[in-house]
């Protein structure tokens, strides 16, 4: 397979190292809500490994959107046509929103409760002042929408298995981003 035909490097890259920190982002904010006040670790530790983590993934996020704008990328190929065509550019979109939303909210969130974030010991600057009500919604998109985020992943997992291993070979879209 030609490079023209798949991803540039940075972009598969940032493809797996994105996915993997959100994947544990999630897993480990499931784990560490819920985790009693008392355990001292889930202060000292997980909630600042995750917020800066989280931090970590909104620059991530937005070094990959400038990426991508930049650099050349495979067309879908003919093949996907019509409603299929919609969905994979939609589902796509819609990903990058929920990987800036999802950080964004746990960043607006803890502004908004008064508490300032860092990444790795490194203050970051308050964006919003401490503000109750916006500190709850923010709390309610955080929690929320990585089940939305989660839902999208599925599917675009079955389908790159779906293309890969159940189309014409030449079909596979896993060769694109490995």
């Amino acid at each position: 397979m030609s490079q023209a035909q798949k991803y540039s490097l940075p972009m598969r890259v940032m493809h797996w190292l994105i996915a993997a920190m959100i994947l544990s982002l999630i897993a480990v904010g499931w784990y560490m809500e819920g985790l009693d006040r008392s355990v001292e670790a889930k202060f000292a530790v997980f909630y600042p490994l995750h917020k800066s983590f989280g931090a970590l993934v909104l620059l991530l996020v937005l070094a990959r959107v400038v990426i991508k704008v930049f650099s050349a990328k495979p067309v879908l190929p003919d093949y996907v046509e019509g409603l299929a065509r919609k969905a994979a550019v939609a589902s796509h979109h819609l990903m990058y929103m929920l990987m800036l939303a999802i950080p964004l909210s746990g960043y607006l969130m803890s502004n908004a409760g008064g508490r300032a974030v860092k990444m790795f010991g490194l203050e970051l600057p308050t964006l919003v002042e401490k503000n109750k009500e916006l500190g709850g919604l923010m709390h309610e998109i955080h929690v929320t929408i990585p089940y939305v985020l989660l839902a999208l992943i599925a599917v675009h997992i079955g389908a790159a298995i779906k293309h890969h291993w159940f189309d014409d070979s030449k079909r596979s879209f896993i060769k694109r981003m490995a």
